[in-house]
């Protein structure tokens, strides 16, 4: 079997390529308009649900947008990322023409039928009102002829008043090489106890096990950063552009001390709760059947590659049931199962992440964790673009994996689903494209809103 696959998500038994692609079939099934649940429910009824949400597009001629942060604040304005290297102002409901800040001259060159790397995460500063700090998530040429190219962590500066900010502001803080050009990770933000974090993808390849990639896989080796959860103090006087926290894993045990946590396939986005105990939720990609989430505590190991969500894998026969695998690292870190996994069957290829939702808007998902999927499967050499919006009940720890099912929508669209995104007061966005790589204009933002 071989056919292309998502730039997260590599579900194959060979090594595969985009390289050829095709323009999605205009026949292809939408974002779905039916309610889905795991496991699917056959419905009683021949009459179609009520749609839970409506999308409101608020801008495309875009061509990768891949996120949307906001800084806090008043709730305007927001700012979308686009793969290309291109970060765009989103004000009192239109995105500027201009881009607010452009690194395409960094960004590594991207081949515009398929790509995983480029410009990926965005956050502001907590102070950022006060000091226009920001950081950015890229990545860049390779310093070493042995890596495909470097992922960079570089934080800027600007005006918080000026609809630009300055390129030339910018200083690498965190830079480090990546074997493969898929799987670098992209989730980038500020939690509440004010520290950095970033999620790294494990360097990507087949298996974390491709040239470049320690012996049992790099999310398992704590001498490197592919493959993790990160935290750093960007805060700290000095000159150093971090700091390591004094409780971090790794500070006094033989690893990188900048990891938080290890065990990720391609840990693409991340976001905490809102209210409670604040936890941080980060979306990991799959590899052949499952897609996870997982709620990431300091020092925990989630299993890549001994596991793919909940699952012993087989790297060899990623499709085959294995009985048993190891229950814990070679350290004695137990491996922690994901709160809530899907199969590809049941949904689709590759998790992006979301948000606890804490809107006005939709009442009915107050509390509620709002993620997407990239696309339902294929069966051919054409990827289909068949999106996904789901959400899930969050549970306390140790009460269970989260209920999930999918949302129905108003008016389906034919979408790959690339992120979604949170304004300052809470309400949601989706990045979406027609395309598999990042080229042409097919790349829009929709706001969720209520279903008419």
């Amino acid at each position: 079997m071989t056919r292309p696959f998502p730039w997260m998500s590599l579900v194959a038994v060979v090594a595969v390529s985009l390289v050829g692609c095709a323009r999605p079939s205009p026949e292809a099934t939408p974002i779905p308009s039916a309610a889905a649940s795991a496991p699917a429910t056959p419905a009683t009824s021949s009459s179609a649900p009520a749609a839970d949400i409506r999308l409101e597009l608020v801008a495309d001629g875009l061509v990768a947008p891949v996120g949307l942060v906001s800084p806090g604040g008043d709730g305007d304005p927001s700012f979308v990322v686009d793969q290309t290297g291109l970060i765009f102002m989103l004000r009192d409901g239109q995105v500027l023409d201009d881009p607010w800040l452009d690194l395409t001259d960094r960004i590594v060159r991207l081949d515009p039928e398929y790509d995983e790397r480029g410009l990926l995460g965005l956050a502001f500063h907590p102070g950022f009102a006060q000091n226009g700090r920001f950081f950015v998530y890229y990545g860049t040429r390779a310093e070493n002829a042995d890596d495909n190219h470097d992922n960079v962590l570089a934080e800027f500066h600007a005006d918080p008043a000026s609809d630009r900010a300055d390129p030339a502001s910018g200083r690498e803080i965190l830079r480090f090489g990546q074997p493969q050009p898929n799987h670098s990770g992209g989730g980038l933000g500020f939690g509440p106890d004010g520290l950095l974090y970033l999620g790294t993808g494990d360097g990507g390849g087949r298996g974390d096990a491709d040239i470049g990639h320690a012996p049992g896989g790099n999310a398992q080796d704590p001498t490197r950063l592919n493959g993790k959860v990160l935290r750093v103090d960007v805060d700290a006087e000095g000159e150093e552009p971090y700091v390591i926290p004094s409780d971090n894993p790794f500070v006094d045990d033989g690893g990188r001390p900048e990891i938080f946590a290890l065990g990720f396939r391609n840990p693409w986005r991340l976001s905490w709760e809102p209210d409670g105990d604040r936890r941080l939720l980060v979306s990991d990609v799959g590899y052949g059947r499952y897609e996870e989430l997982d709620v990431v505590e300091r020092g925990g190991n989630y299993g890549w590659r001994v596991r793919e969500g909940a699952h012993c894998l087989d790297l060899d026969e990623p499709l085959a049931d294995l009985e048993t695998c190891a229950v814990a690292d070679e350290d004695g870190r137990p491996l922690i199962d994901p709160v809530l996994e899907y199969s590809h069957e049941e949904v689709g290829l590759a998790i992006v992440g979301g948000f606890v939702y804490r809107g006005a808007d939709l009442p009915d998902l107050q509390g509620r964790y709002v993620f997407g999927d990239w696309s339902a499967d294929w069966q051919t050499q054409q990827p289909l673009p068949r999106g996904s919006l789901l959400v899930a009940d969050p549970l306390p720890a140790e009460a269970g994996s989260w209920t999930w099912r999918q949302l129905t929508i108003d008016e389906p669209r034919n979408l790959f689903v690339t992120g979604i995104g949170e304004d300052a007061t809470g309400e949601l966005y989706v990045m979406t494209r027609g395309l598999t790589g990042p080229f042409g204009l097919s790349g829009a933002v929709y706001r969720i809103a209520p279903a008419r």
